[in-house]
């Protein structure tokens, strides 16, 4: 029964995007556009503000800003490199490989390439494309009505001014919840950084407790009540488009939905995030590799990603590669605008899964009633 509901969920996504994708990405766009100017304006903006604090706090002008490639997380500067170790011969580019759902752990080799495994489904938080968060209603409310009719012609009506007209009424909610979308789960990550403060001001209390012990004990907590808080307020965005709730209602009426079946919402969840998190390492490691053919300064990413290398990434892999410098701005740019457009890809992917889940225990809920 459970592979049942997965494979006809899984074919729902599927064919709804397929179908509707056009709709989709015309809802999406004008956010599209405003987050990847965004994030290219915000890195050459942190990259400037880096290199002024360098060259003011070390006379000697030590330091520089190199650039660091990564097949999931694009591009991003890395500091602290010193100058005169780049302005020997270059050296071997260092290579970090992550295996995304497996519990962390990193180690280094004597060739010194780090292996990293870790959990990380949601790894364009701390950017500007934090911003596609705010389509997520508008599709909800478009893949709703699309399931609702009864073929495809049902929902030719449908346009993207519609659906952000009817979301507009609810802009303030749309922008409070996805804030505290964001927000709320990481909230573990706060406790647990003060409790290690807490624990390295008091002697005391440090010494009952090894800093081992206490590591893995803290976060072994932190990821249990971040998995539950964002199962839990998951279905916020259907919650919020398709019902009248105020901000706690939204979040209160997701938990309800979510409480008798958390154990499958996390299943589908952490597999929809598997295989996002592959697909995005794949499809960008073959970007980076054709841009490489083109931009000298990549040559090093060619050489990590050799065929053997390349192919890591089809089970979760993670390349990582720092540069002896900065990439040019155009190359830049265009990593960023196809990181953007990745991460974009897969929005309506969590819109229409969550929509339906929603669909799906509120009839439920119905039919108990």
């Amino acid at each position: 029964m459970a592979e049942n509901q997965r494979a006809n969920l899984a074919r729902t996504i599927f064919t709804q995007y397929r179908d509707h994708w056009g709709l989709f990405w015309r809802i999406m766009i004008p956010v599209v556009i405003i987050a990847i100017v965004l994030e290219v304006v915000v890195f050459f903006y942190s990259t400037t503000r880096t290199e002024k604090y360098i060259d003011g706090t070390f006379p000697g002008n030590v330091y520089t800003t190199v650039g660091n490639v990564n097949t999931t997380n694009g591009v991003y500067p890395t500091l602290s490199l010193p100058k005169k170790e780049t302005s020997a011969e270059p050296s071997e580019p260092n290579v970090s490989w992550q295996l995304l759902p497996i519990p962390y752990f990193t180690s280094t080799d004597n060739a010194g390439i780090t292996w990293k495994w870790g959990l990380n489904f949601r790894i364009f938080d701390d950017s500007p494309l934090i911003l596609l968060l705010l389509t997520l209603c508008p599709l909800s409310l478009a893949v709703a009505r699309i399931s609702r009719g009864s073929t495809p012609q049902a929902s030719v009506s449908l346009t993207a001014r519609d659906v952000w007209r009817q979301t507009g009424r609810k802009f303030l909610g749309v922008l409070g919840a996805s804030l505290l979308f964001v927000l709320v789960p990481d909230a573990g990550t706060y406790l647990y950084l003060a409790v290690l403060w807490l624990v390295s001001a008091y002697p005391a209390l440090h010494e009952r407790l090894s800093d081992l012990a206490l590591s893995l004990y803290l976060f072994s907590i932190l990821v249990l009540l971040r998995c539950y808080l964002l199962v839990t307020l998951s279905l916020y965005n259907p919650c919020l488009i398709l019902e009248n709730n105020s901000i706690i209602g939204i979040f209160r009426r997701s938990h309800t939905l979510v409480s008798k079946a958390r154990l499958r919402f996390f299943g589908v969840y952490f597999l929809t995030g598997w295989i996002a998190s592959v697909f995005t390492s794949v499809l960008f490691g073959a970007v980076l590799l054709v841009f490489s053919m083109f931009i000298s300064e990549l040559g090093p990413v060619r050489d990590a990603l050799s065929s053997l290398r390349f192919l890591t990434l089809f089970i979760g892999g993670d390349v990582e590669v720092i540069l002896p410098q900065l990439l040019s701005v155009p190359a830049t740019v265009a990593i960023l605008i196809v990181k953007g457009l990745i991460a974009t890809f897969f929005v309506p992917i969590w819109a229409i899964l969550t929509t339906h889940l929603y669909l799906e225990r509120a009839d439920a809920g119905k039919e108990a009633v």
